[in-house]
């Protein structure tokens, strides 16, 4: 898998944890969760490990643009490496539907590679685990090339 194609899904996926001031509290609401994909898309940029190694869950599972099922240890880099970190992403045009300890968050993150922009669309599953969020499961697609006219 190329380090980029693995470090794509830890974009999204969408996101994360709680950890310090931008955890959901207990009314969480959809902004909550918005910030929460934002803070991991900006975590995988630099990489900021021991903050990405919080927001996913240990039983994480995710797909992307390879074949198979992504773990934790597939997104997550290892410590000393920067090998999957991601471009400068953005997170825009997402819906968020919240199920009790659950919450789910679709929509386009833009990131932005040095010789264009692309757009991938991105599904994130949080849950509740213990007194934060964690990003339990991400399904990311390339989005279509009708879909961009």
């Amino acid at each position: 898998m190329k380090p980029w194609l693995a470090a794509l899904t830890i974009v999204g996926c969408i996101s994360l944890v709680a950890f310090g001031p931008t955890a959901p509290k207990a009314n969480v609401g959809e902004d909550d969760f918005r910030q929460l994909e934002q803070a991991w898309l900006d975590a995988a940029t630099a990489p900021d490990l021991p903050t990405l190694r919080k927001m996913f869950s240990d039983d994480f599972m995710g797909m992307s643009f390879g074949n198979g099922v992504l773990s934790k240890s597939d997104v997550v880099p290892p410590s000393g490496s920067s090998d999957n970190h991601l471009p400068k992403s953005t997170l825009r045009d997402s819906t968020v539907r919240i199920f009790g300890d659950t919450a789910v968050l679709m929509g386009t993150v833009e990131m932005q590679f040095p010789q264009k922009l692309e757009d991938v669309r991105m599904t994130t599953v949080f849950q509740k685990h213990g007194d934060g969020w964690q990003v339990i499961a991400v399904h990311m697609s390339k989005e279509p090339e009708d879909a961009k006219k």
